[in-house]
């Protein structure tokens, strides 16, 4: 969404980089437990919805996240 949009208020830079570091090291760990063998289908679903989650994150990040989008996405991944 545009600067020019009323009420769009872009996260600073420097939080939306350190998001995107935090979401990227989530993602790896993701990646890893989903190559583990011998993980239950129920849990390979769950961590296939986390996956795209977390990409899903990212991508909204990379497009320029509102304040708010940003806070609730640092909400969502700090408690896992």
């Amino acid at each position: 969404m545009p600067d020019n949009h009323p009420g769009y208020i872009s996260a600073p830079e420097d939080r939306r980089e350190r998001l995107t570091i935090l979401l990227h090291k989530r993602l790896d760990q993701v990646i890893d437990q989903e190559q583990q063998p011998g993980i239950s289908p129920q849990e390979r679903r769950r961590l296939a919805g986390l996956h795209q989650q977390i990409r899903t994150d990212m991508a909204t990040i990379r497009y320029g996240a509102t304040e708010k989008t940003v806070r609730e996405i640092e909400l969502r991944h700090r408690r896992r």
